[in-house]
């Protein structure tokens, strides 16, 4: 016999709670009538309708209790998700419990709030086992499963900034999660809120499903209409005085229009995406912080009242792109201004009336930055409670907070300050402990570390612990938030500090290959690793050939040596070097060097030599340090043209003239060195600056035959803006260098500028002053004789002292670079570069020839003039250029260097012809000529030798030094 009973009245259905899918209450038989979709698998609705015709619950009155009856089976039918077993577990009853109303309506409402189901049924049956046994039955429908979800028609955020906003507000709306209209609703709201901030303030969101045949599964879809994206339009302001509108709306940071900003004023480009949330950041934040930081501390920013208007204007800002139409929102702010107030009288409390302050309170004013009478200044205020935390934190206390209480003196317009300080409870470091370090040793780590176990906390030397650890570059970068856990024991005063980090690749072996503007054509094999055994030393080897350099060099660091932080290491080398300005510059651009080939350096250095290097700390754990390199170089010359054989063997920086000096020259050199770096990062610096200084002495009691003494200073600056995002970098160095006790700087060791370690728009090496060297050449001499019918033209030589165009490099040199770094996406980066430099010869007494080869000249042209002292060309010594362009940077993780293409325009550039002096040739030789030919034909002369003469005196050597005006490159480095 089965018993089917409903409930009568409308109040036992609403004693339990409502289903989330009922859109009203219904009689449970309409409710189990009434279902989520149609039968027909084409079927498509809203969730609207969803919502207006889920399936209800129903619950059939069960038979009177009666004494002794018991459930003999509690059976679920439609489940076919969810196991049996599960939905028992969330019910009350059991198999074999005493029959009880109450708790089968528990039984209901448990089953209901599961939120499994979109329709729940419960009836009693008599079971077959006896006249007191019951069985009870749950009918479920489940609700469908979201197999896909489509968002048709978007076009202004991609679904991965959709599924990242849902992630963050907690929507709870995924692929293979239950159809739940709640939350289809909560993320209708998120959409149109996520459009709204992308300039879509009229969009319209809809959402729909789509049944999946043979399956109880959907595809849900948002249909959406973005609408005109909506833009800043007009903004002004009424009732502003003190600050003119223009200066009102840069203060606007979201809300300003794009503009190139002049120097007295800016030109407007393009209207920003209007967003409410982000328009009041700006009044508050903005317009409202502005006047507070100039005293207007009373200062009321009214409700903008706000007109959306239609616009119209060109796609792209380009008339032939055609005509687009949009929407605006014209603004109109009235600020009440009020009075202008001054900084009263300050006083610092402790908030607890029965403790004194721990640190002096004379001591704490002088840190805060407005004194009585200063313009007040709610920015000065904030900078003065950072200020505080960080003093306080040196000592200790790290739950600092300060308090300001203003009492303000309308009469008098004054504020007088309180700032109430809760010290808390002063804390020690009870243990420090490292994670994440599988090869780096621990007391690697810990001798970067300001602070040790035992110690008063100081939050100042613990930041400049990170700085140091980011330095090493061992690590991924450390974050002091986010890679620092502090765990508080309030009771014994102490804190343990968990460092988390995430080690580099310690070793790398890497092929490399490609152009570079100093090495050509080249390939290499490198093997580094920078934390050797865990240890910290540095091992590098590596091998390059290429078609302009090989080498080879073996170095080793340690940086801790003896457990002490004394920096030692030493490094072998090999090199062979072609210096072919042309024909490098002819591989790397595709087209002939701009300066003529045959009056720049083209000579190969062969090098061998050794370093030695040590390094100390001016003071323990400081970023300041002194160090000492010693060097042993012997290199060889080898020249290609005349150019570079004269500047070698004509200059007088050796004891020998002559080919002999273009061998064996040995530089031994001692160089002590002071360095101060907090940069952040070697690779990729966002913060921080560095100074080096180092003075080179070479040769004397060193030995070697080298004597030159060299200054260098280098000087680097980087500092995050735009909320540290983007980088502003800047670099300058400056170099003098000077031969003593009778020797002159070496040729290939004079300065010179261009390509991409300082001038980057400039060919490699090309930025030099150009001088003449005087050379004795024989020219030959072509005549006929008149008297000899038939015969060969004849020939003679004449002596003719030519002057040769070199690039002798200067002796001093200054340069500076300013980046504008832009992080585009993962390893890619942008930069707005400007390089600007010049190079020069301040000592041109450096520049004379050998007294051997001089007294030659003298003695065989009398006449000449010629000077043992080099000429300058002139427009070329201390010639400033300049090159600014904008570059991309990629750094490749496993090759860990950064390849970069650039594209730059030169500013100032050196585009003329330099004209060498005019040849000389014997007065008395060309008197001697005239003679001899007279005896034979007096018209030998003037018609044929003559003119040849002529020539040879009228046509001086030319330099056409035409300098790029753009370069497009690529290479393998960083210009700082």
């Amino acid at each position: 016999m089965r018993v089917r009973l409903s409930i009568a009245a409308a109040s036992l259905l609403f004693a339990f709670a409502p289903s989330p899918l009922a859109a009203a209450p219904r009689e449970p038989r309409a409710a189990a009538a009434s279902s989520l979709f149609d039968s027909d698998p084409s079927t498509k609705g809203t969730t609207e309708s969803a919502v207006a015709g889920a399936s209800g619950r129903s619950f059939q009155n069960p038979p009177s209790e009666q004494p002794g009856t018991i459930i003999d089976r509690i059976i679920f039918i439609g489940n076919r998700r969810i196991r049996s077993d599960t939905l028992k577990a969330r019910i009350f009853s059991r198999d074999g419990d005493p029959y009880n109303e109450e708790t089968l309506r528990r039984d209901f409402q448990a089953l209901w709030n599961t939120q499994f189901f979109e329709d729940v049924k419960l009836r009693v049956e008599d079971s077959p086992d006896g006249p007191n046994h019951k069985n009870v039955v749950f009918e479920v429908k489940e609700r469908p499963v979201i197999r896909r979800i489509r968002y048709d028609g978007i076009h202004s955020v991609s679904e991965s900034d959709i599924l990242d906003r849902f992630k963050e507000r907690k929507v709870g709306l995924t692929v293979e999660s239950q159809f739940d209209p709640t939350r289809i609703k909560k993320a209708e709201v998120v959409l149109i809120e996520l459009l709204g901030e992308h300039g879509r303030q009229f969009a319209k969101v809809t959402p729909q499903y789509e049944r999946i045949a043979a399956s109880n599964a959907v595809i849900l879809v948002f249909k959406i209409e973005e609408g005109p994206k909506v833009k800043v339009g007009r903004i002004t302001f009424t009732g502003n005085h003190a600050f003119s509108s223009r200066k009102l709306i840069r203060a606007m940071r979201h809300d300003r229009p794009y503009a190139i900003p002049l120097y007295v004023t800016e030109i407007p480009v393009m209207s920003k995406t209007y967003d409410r949330e982000k328009l009041n950041e700006d009044l508050e934040v903005g317009v409202r912080g502005l006047y507070n930081d100039n005293g207007y501390f009373k200062v009321v920013v009214n409700e903008p009242t706000l007109e959306n208007v239609d616009t119209q204007g060109f796609r792209l800002g380009v008339p032939v792109a055609g005509r687009s139409h949009g929407k605006a929102v014209n603004m109109n702010i009235k600020i009440d201004e009020g009075d202008r107030y001054k900084m009263g009288t300050l006083k610092i409390v402790s908030a607890d009336p029965d403790k004194a302050l721990s640190l002096k309170v004379d001591a704490l004013k002088t840190i805060f930055p407005l004194k009585q009478g200063d313009i007040f200044s709610a920015a000065k205020i904030r900078k003065a409670l950072q200020d505080y935390t960080k003093a306080y934190g040196q000592y200790g206390f790290i739950d600092f907070t300060a308090e300001p209480q203003f009492d303000i003196d309308d009469a008098s317009k004054r504020i007088d300050i309180t700032l109430r300080f809760t010290e808390e409870k002063q804390y020690y470091v009870r243990r420090i402990d490292f994670v994440g370090n599988t090869t780096t040793r621990d007391k690697v780590i810990r001798r970067e570390l300001l602070l040790d176990e035992g110690q008063l906390f100081n939050k100042r030397a613990w930041e400049i612990s990170i700085l140091r650890l980011n330095q090493l570059d061992y690590f991924d970068r450390i974050e002091e938030d986010k890679a620092v856990e502090i765990k508080r024991n309030q009771k014994e005063g102490t804190v343990d500090l968990t460092l988390k980090l995430k080690e580099k690749g310690k070793q790398s072996i890497g092929l490399q290959g490609g152009v570079s503007g100093l090495a050509g054509t080249f390939i290499g094999l490198t093997y580094q690793t920078n934390n050797f055994l865990g240890l910290g030393e540095r091992l590098t080897f590596s091998a390059q050939f290429g078609d302009i350099q090989r080498s080879f060099m073996f170095g080793f660091t340690e940086p801790y040596l003896f457990d002490r932080p004394i920096t030692t290491g030493f490094t072998i080398f090999s090199s062979r070097y072609s210096f072919n300005q042309a024909r490098q510059e002819a591989l790397l651009l595709g087209q002939s060097v701009s300066i003529n080939p045959q009056f720049i350096q083209n000579y190969n250095q062969n090098s061998d030599g050794f370093t030695l290097v040590a390094s100390y700390p001016m003071k323990k754990l400081s970023f300041a340090r002194v160090g000492l390199t010693y060097g042993l170089t012997r290199t060889t010359i080898t020249p290609f043209n005349d150019a570079s054989r004269f500047l070698f063997e004509d200059i007088q920086f050796r004891s020998v003239a002559g080919p002999s000096a273009l061998t064996g020259i040995i530089s031994s050199t001692i160089t002590p060195t002071i360095t101060y770096n907090t940069v952040d990062n070697p690779i990729n610096p966002r913060s921080g600056k560095s100074y080096f200084y180092s003075l080179s002495f070479t040769g004397g009691p060193l030995g070697g035959n080298v004597n030159t003494i060299t200054n260098v200073f280098d000087w680097k600056y980087f500092h995050p803006i735009q909320k540290h995002r983007n980088v502003i970098g800047f670099h300058a160095t400056a170099a003098y260098t000077t031969g003593y006790a009778g020797k002159e700087v070496p040729p290939f060791s004079r300065f010179y500028m261009g390509g991409e370690n300082d001038i980057r728009g400039y060919d490699i090496r090309s930025i030099s002053p150009v001088t003449f060297i005087p050379q004795a050449s024989a020219v030959p001499i072509a005549f006929r004789d008149p008297t000899c019918m038939g015969c060969p033209p004849r020939s003679f030589s004449v002596p003719v002292l030519t002057y040769v165009a070199t690039l002798p490099g200067g002796d001093i040199q200054t340069a500076g670079n300013v980046e504008y770094r832009i992080p585009i996406v993962g390893p890619v980066t942008a930069a707005l570069f400007f390089d600007g430099g010049t190079v020069g010869i301040a000592r041109p007494s450096a520049l004379q020839l050998d007294p051997t080869g001089f007294a030659t000249l003298t003695q065989q042209f009398p006449g000449s003039n010629v000077k043992q002292q080099l000429t300058i060309a002139p427009n070329t010594n201390f010639r400033v250029r300049g090159s600014t362009g904008i570059e991309f940077v990629v750094q490749l993780p496993i090759v860990q260097a950064p390849f970069r293409v650039y594209y730059a325009y030169n500013v100032h550039r050196l585009y003329e012809q330099i004209v060498a002096p005019t040849p000389y040739i014997d007065p008395k030789e060309i008197t001697f000529l005239k003679n001899a030919f007279g005896t034979i034909d007096p018209a030998i002369f003037p018609l044929q030798i003559q003119p040849q003469l002529n020539a040879i005196i009228n046509n001086p050597g030319r330099l056409d030094y035409f300098e790029p005006k753009t370069t497009f490159r690529f290479t393998v480095s960083r210009t700082f």
